[in-house]
């Protein structure tokens, strides 16, 4: 049975203990320690009364075991009597008070994972010991959220998921029965992996309505409500793994799919198979990089000089590239007014006029003559892809930054870090929990609402 006196006799003597203060700052991270200490006690205490309550109605134990949870308030330990059974030796009141088989309850497991996905590991370990006082090492807790990670990758990819993601992202129902437009936008990154292994394309997806794609106060727009995803796996499980989130997005609302890419083949196959009467829009801002780089090839510089980030619309920021001797001298003012020409001309369609406009440089180089036949064809493959006059007036993106910022927030920022080499275990893992954690969703907490008190690894 519970002892309630000793439990008001311990608050008693913690706030009695309770140091003289001056400072908020220090009573503050005085007590919440204290705190700490003193919940752990407390519901340590009301757990083993609990167990003590159920155990008494059953005799000839064996022995006393113990068993360890790590919970918000810190790492809790009780007792239980094991009794003689078929399967040798097992506690009576486990499945009673059902006791999870792993120690770590779900609420700690989530803010670990929180915090492993936010931050690197040596500081996501600091953050997770000051505020749980839980000690443990730092590859303990990468592992558990590498498990962690890939145990929902694993739950999401199944062809039987159909789990809804329920919140305000869904388009809201009108009466009037309109189309909205559904974004797809989808990018590869390469992500660095351990062992000499190199690297290895991570896919990753966005989903989004057009609603939710808004300009604040005159800045540059901002998408207030997105899906991710993001895979090591095959082209063919991301494919299915972006459709199926697409549909549970979808629901049955009558939409028009918008799928956005840069000029991977993969890209468009995919959108054509899972997404048919899509439309697809080459990402203008891509194009124009592809355009810049023709133009840089074309105009020379001298040698040892240094190309700098001109276009300030693309902000590109271009290595140093080494070229054969100069022809004329580099007018920096010249190629940037001939970008931004092009650029304009891109936006009304006119594409064919880039092309005759890059036929007007002498081709005194084979690299040019390359570079002019490449844009070309690029155009030419992509010509069903690349109308944005079309695009602009109907009110559609024409550019996939965001698609270039789901890179960045979903893997780059966490897995790209200086010095960072990863398994494909580990930044599987990670991507995974970081892209449902980014989500507007309630991925995440549909995660763990389904671990608490299941969660278990092999």
């Amino acid at each position: 049975m519970t002892d309630f006196q000793l439990i008001l006799g311990k608050i008693h003597q913690t706030l009695c203990s309770l140091p003289d203060w001056n400072n908020l700052e220090d009573f503050v991270d005085i007590f919440y320690q204290a705190w700490l200490q003193l919940g752990n006690f407390v519901q340590q205490q009301l757990v083993q009364g609990k167990i003590e309550e159920l155990e008494s109605q059953y005799s000839s134990p064996r022995s006393k075991r113990e068993k360890r949870y790590y919970t918000p308030l810190g790492e809790m330990t009780v007792k239980r009597r094991v009794y003689d059974t078929s399967e040798g030796l097992k506690s009576k009141i486990d499945r009673i008070i059902e006791f999870p088989e792993n120690k770590w309850l779900s609420t700690v497991l989530e803010l670990a994972c929180a915090l492993g996905v936010s931050s690197e590991f040596p500081n996501a370990h600091r953050l997770f010991q000051k505020y749980t006082n839980i000690q443990l090492t730092e590859k303990t807790l990468a592992n558990q959220v590498e498990k962690a990670g890939n145990t929902l990758q694993t739950q999401e990819f199944s062809p039987t998921k159909s789990e809804s993601v329920k919140t305000d992202f869904q388009a809201e129902s009108s009466s009037d029965e309109r189309e909205d437009f559904l974004y797809v936008g989808v990018d590869g990154v390469m992500t660095p992996l351990n062992q000499k292994q190199g690297y290895k394309e991570a896919k990753v997806g966005v989903i989004f309505w057009k609603k939710h794609h808004q300009k604040t106060n005159g800045k540059r727009a901002t998408i207030r409500q997105r899906e991710y995803v993001a895979t090591l796996k095959s082209r063919g499980e991301f494919r299915n793994r972006v459709s199926q989130l697409y549909q549970q997005i979808r629901e049955q609302k009558k939409v028009q799919t918008v799928v956005i890419g840069d000029g991977a083949h993969w890209i468009w196959e995919m959108g054509q198979e899972q997404f048919p009467g899509a439309i697809e829009i080459l990402d203008f801002y891509h194009l124009s990089e592809y355009v810049w780089v023709e133009c840089l090839d074309s105009l020379p510089l001298p040698i040892n000089s240094r190309r700098q980030p001109i276009n300030l619309l693309l902000r590109l920021s271009r290595p140093t590239r080494k070229v054969a001797k100069a022809a004329w001298p580099y007018h920096e003012e010249k190629q940037k007014k001939w970008v931004e020409q092009q650029q304009l001309l891109l936006k009304k369609s006119q594409w064919k006029i880039v092309i005759e406009n890059c036929n007007c440089f002498k081709r005194t180089r084979k690299d040019l003559t390359t570079a002019i036949t490449s844009l070309k064809r690029y155009l030419t493959n992509n010509k069903a892809r690349i109308n944005y006059q079309s695009y602009l007036n109907s009110g559609l993106m024409i550019g996939s930054g965001v698609v270039e910022s789901s890179n960045r927030r979903v893997v780059t920022q966490r897995l790209k870090q200086a010095g960072m080499h990863w398994s494909k275990y580990g930044a599987e893992g990670v991507m995974a929990l970081r892209a449902a954690y980014l989500s507007n969703s309630t991925r995440w907490s549909n995660f763990w609402s389904n671990c608490s008190q299941k969660l278990q690894f092999n």
